[in-house]
């Protein structure tokens, strides 16, 4: 079966960006694993999605900006940034925050099995802040 990998990576994106879980859900494998290297460990890709509801409750905007995708042997590299706006809490001033980060998505049969995440997570520590 031929992927274009480009749209699969633009859709598994956008889903994120949306915090569309159900559409998200569907393009996962059933036992696929998330590694987001802040984290240390794998995940069961549901799980994650308690961590993705949390950065969008706590956002007051979050946006995916595309740097490039490059298809590999067995999924795509997407690199990206992540833009978030951090309302204000308190005495702490709303923040704009632009974290670069990378994706290393595998894919078996046109859905991911595995996503490895990485980012620097003093760049998204603001958005857990209270």
């Amino acid at each position: 079966m031929q992927i274009d990998i480009q749209t699969l990576a633009a859709k598994f994106i956008a889903n994120v960006e949306e915090c569309n879980l159900e559409a998200l859900a569907a393009m996962y494998a059933p036992n696929a694993v998330v590694n987001i290297n802040v984290m240390g460990v794998d995940q069961p890709a549901a799980e994650t999605f308690e961590t993705l509801q949390a950065m969008h409750r706590r956002a007051e905007s979050l946006r995916y900006e595309v740097l490039e995708v490059i298809p590999t042997e067995s999924g795509y590299v997407q690199r990206h940034r992540l833009h978030v706006v951090v309302p204000q809490r308190g005495d702490i001033a709303p923040q704009h925050l632009v974290i670069p980060a990378c994706l290393v998505v595998k894919l078996q049969d046109g859905l991911v099995v595995r996503v490895d995440e990485y980012l620097d997570s003093s760049q998204i520590a603001p958005l857990f802040q209270r």
